[in-house]
């Protein structure tokens, strides 16, 4: 048995997700994770867990909120030397024999400073070690997710990323791509045809898509607002992966603003994804 440090941004499922498909595959070994918000959820599944921040993604009105997501990681940014020296202690203390990370700050720093190995696991970085063009109007988009993905979240000895389409790696000896990661969990599950279409949201502000969803003929099982009472054909679930699974799985096709992790399980079960903004999927195709 080896001892595996997980350091996970835990501001939604997707990177959570990801990494525990891998420590579940890996489950004669021991794993601790760290980070915060859902990776504190992992305790109540028996892993071990030490929390640190997260200077994690926010949201307005469906979009991201730049000026909030930039304060809140100058603020984490402020506390850092602190943080570092804890992580640093953390490492020291396990004494892993692996550090993994999925778009985690702090921990491929400690792992570089103290000559650990750190693997970083993620599709984020086809953006920086892969080979590929950008559309024209995309560009200021791309610039603005690639400045702080080069300046905070680059720092592993390896990177493992994961991609719908085939792509070269800028240095094939520390970067490796490959298909989507699905779960264990997922693959035990059997896809059928219901009659519910799923909406995942990672936007929980985002409340004009219920008017929306009113509109259109068909029953919406809703995650990412979290658990409330129904409203004509909407059903909204609380966070549940199991139950998730189950959802996406027997789903006629599943709307969604984003998440990689649920696209990647979504076309798993080959259920159609509408991933662009809701206006234009119902004027489409209702």
């Amino acid at each position: 048995m080896a001892r595996i440090i997980a350091a996970v941004l835990g501001d939604s499922l997707g990177h959570l997700n990801q990494v525990l498909a891998v420590a579940q595959e890996m489950a004669q070994h021991e794993f601790l994770f760290l980070g915060g918000g859902r990776v504190l959820d992992l305790r109540y599944q028996g892993y071990s867990v030490e929390e640190i921040p997260v200077p994690g993604t926010l949201y307005a009105d469906n979009r991201v909120d730049i000026a909030g997501t930039v304060s809140n990681a100058m603020k984490i940014l402020l506390e850092s030397p602190k943080t570092f020296r804890r992580v640093r202690r953390i490492i020291k203390s396990h004494d892993p024999v692996l550090i993994l990370t999925s778009y985690e700050f702090f921990a491929p720093l400690a792992a570089l400073s103290m000559g650990r190995l750190c693997i970083s696991i993620d599709n984020q970085h086809f953006l920086t070690k892969c080979r590929h063009d950008a559309p024209k109007q995309q560009m200021l988009s791309r610039v603005l997710f690639e400045v702080p993905l080069r300046l905070m979240y680059s720092f592993a000895a390896k990177y493992f990323v994961n991609t719908f389409f085939p792509i070269k790696p800028v240095d094939s000896t520390i970067t490796e791509v490959f298909p989507p990661i699905v779960a264990p969990g997922v693959m035990e599950v059997n896809p059928s045809d219901g009659e519910h279409v799923l909406v995942y949201q990672t936007s929980p502000t985002f409340e004009r898509l219920f008017t929306m969803l009113e509109q259109m003929p068909h029953r919406f099982v809703v995650y990412g607002f979290g658990e409330r009472l129904p409203r004509k054909n909407l059903e909204f679930r609380a966070p549940s992966r199991e139950q998730f699974v189950r959802d996406l799985a027997s789903c006629r096709y599943v709307i969604t603003n984003g998440g990689h992790t649920v696209i990647s399980e979504a076309l798993y079960f080959g259920k159609p994804v509408f991933s662009f903004p809701i206006q234009l999927a119902y004027e489409q195709f209702f």
